[in-house]
């Protein structure tokens, strides 16, 4: 309250007293020390303010006799102001929503957060701050810190990495109350890893029965730093996620030898194998239903053990392949297809990024998939799919077909035309790529022969910029004259779709959405982080 002696005392908020203690009530408000008995104020219930009361020279020597400076009553004031402030925070009107509602709000503003901080540097993103929103949210208030700490899943996504400090891992464990754990490790680039790091592997590693995801990106694994092996063969009965990357291996997996990945996971549907993760495990679940297979180091497998592979999966859905798997072969594609194809009867989705041109005519004349509804392209050169489009039954081998995805293609006109009659059944295109015109022109362009490209075609999704602008609306118009209307246009782009100049009226005849980033292969409930090589 400043100086005792002072002529002018201040109180950090106004004091609101029980009505049986008025004559304290007046001595606050006119500064009459003398009708006040400080043995009957009890603890403060309420503080607002600033106030301040000012005391004249003749109640100024009477209030320093009367009411000499304590250090018991200055902290009562400090410990009443902040109970007075929790009484005063009740009145506010978000105390009236029900405090299961605030835990899904929080949860939402959890998964914004995660989304903004991923579109960190792009136009689109908003304030990007370090702290987690589920620590921010316990700085507003008393009771909004109490409904957080109160809810486990907000605390439920751990990462291990050189940002996290044992206590942070601790209070997260702790708040977590023994729900399912999102568990990532990153190792980093320092050699040999922090202890620090290794103690708390090894403290989330005592949690693995939790474990909903678990992601491990590591960049070394030696006998000397085990990370990736000693989750080998753990039981995880609550696994439906799991990724490993591995970048450098030293002396501990022997060659021909592949370890499972883990035991008792009656629940896992989603396995990433990356580097040379592809080299060293085994799959042997009959729950796998999406199947990342990443090459991102030169570790080519044989065609019979990538077959092997596949055929042993009964429920594989979502297949998606990066880089060129195999290793250089003898025998040509075309003959391998003949002699042992794949067959996937539950295959629905497949996605396909090679180096070489190989991979995209290998797999798709490789497989037997007649369920396909998706495929997705990436990086497709001239010529890479013309072994399977001078194919005899390409156009009939996937009659479900209804989605085609291009991302960053390099085709010639010929080349469209070829997919045109290659995939007839697609009423789903979308094209991420600067250089479009040639596609739209011909999707837009008067029958040839009577043909007419996809007539069933009713979404097309596409990046444009200003110069594209005219472009889509000759589309949209061409094809309802054609009477193979588009029903929906989808538009990426970094600005505002109300700013193309074509947008009124493209509202009037199609359904228009933007988008700003790629959606989630194939969509899910849990964060894929590590989904960055068809971006």
């Amino acid at each position: 309250m400043g100086d005792p002696q002072s002529n002018t005392e201040v109180c950090s908020s106004v004091f609101l007293i029980p009505v049986h203690l008025s004559p304290t009530r007046e001595f606050l408000r006119h500064g009459t020390p003398k009708e006040a008995n400080l043995d009957r104020i009890p603890a403060f219930t309420k503080l607002e303010g600033p106030c301040r009361f000012q005391l004249n020279p003749t109640h100024s020597a009477t209030f320093s006799r009367r009411v000499p400076y304590s250090p018991t009553i200055m902290n009562s004031v400090e410990l009443s102001d902040l109970e007075s402030r929790r009484i005063t925070n009740k009145l506010a009107p978000i105390y009236s929503i029900p405090s299961e509602l605030l835990a899904e709000i929080f949860k939402f503003g959890q998964v914004l957060q995660w989304e903004d901080n991923e579109l960190a540097g792009t136009s689109t993103s908003q304030l990007v701050v370090d702290q987690s929103f589920e620590v921010l949210v316990t700085h507003v208030s008393s009771h909004l810190r109490e409904v957080a700490i109160g809810t486990p899943q907000l605390w439920s996504d751990i990462t291990i990495s050189s940002r996290i400090s044992s206590a942070e891992l601790e209070t997260y464990l702790e708040r977590t109350d023994g729900c399912a754990l999102d568990v990532r490790i990153e190792t980093g680039y320092t050699m040999p890893m922090d202890p620090l790091m290794i103690a708390q592997i090894d403290t989330i590693f005592l949690h693995s029965i939790r474990y909903r995801q678990l992601v491990i990106d590591c960049v070394y694994e030696s006998s000397a730093q085990l990370v990736v092996q000693r989750f080998s063969g753990v039981a995880m009965p609550n696994l439906k996620h799991l990724s490993i990357g591995i970048d450098t291996v030293e002396g501990l997996f022997p060659p021909g030898r592949r370890r499972s990945l883990g035991t008792e996971t009656p629940y896992l549907s989603f396995v990433r194998l990356r580097g040379l993760a592809l080299a060293i495990f085994s799959l042997q679940h009959h729950t796998i239903t999406t199947l990342h297979l990443d090459q991102t180091t030169f570790t080519p497998i044989l065609y019979s053990t990538f077959r092997r592979l596949i055929t042993s999966l009964s429920t594989l859905q979502n297949l998606s392949l990066y880089g060129d798997l195999f290793s250089p072969m003898t025998t040509p594609w075309t003959v391998l297809a003949i002699r042992d194809p794949i067959d996937i009867p539950t295959l629905l989705r497949l996605r396909i990024s090679g180096v070489g041109g190989d991979m995209y005519s290998g797999i798709l004349q490789g497989i037997i998939a007649a369920s396909l509804t998706s495929i997705v392209l990436k990086n497709l050169k001239q010529y890479d799919l013309q072994p399977f489009v001078d194919s005899p039954s390409s156009s009939i081998k996937f009659p479900l077909l209804h989605e085609l995805v291009l991302i960053d293609p390099d085709m010639t006109s010929d080349e469209y035309t070829q997919l045109f009659h290659t995939f007839p059944t697609t009423t789903s295109f979308a094209v991420y790529h600067r250089e479009t015109a040639d596609v739209l022109r011909l999707l837009a362009d008067d029958p040839t022969d009577g043909f007419i490209p996809w007539p069933r075609l009713r979404t097309l999704s596409l990046i444009v910029d200003d110069s594209d602008d005219h472009v889509v609306a000759d589309i949209v118009e061409r094809r309802q004259a054609l009477g193979c209307p588009l029903e929906r246009i989808r538009l990426g782009t970094t600005g505002l779709l109300s700013s193309i100049p074509h947008f009124s009226w493209l509202q009037d005849h199609v359904l228009v959405d933007g988008f700003v980033t790629f959606e989630a292969w194939p969509e899910t409930n849990l964060r894929d982080l590590k989904d960055t090589l068809f971006q």
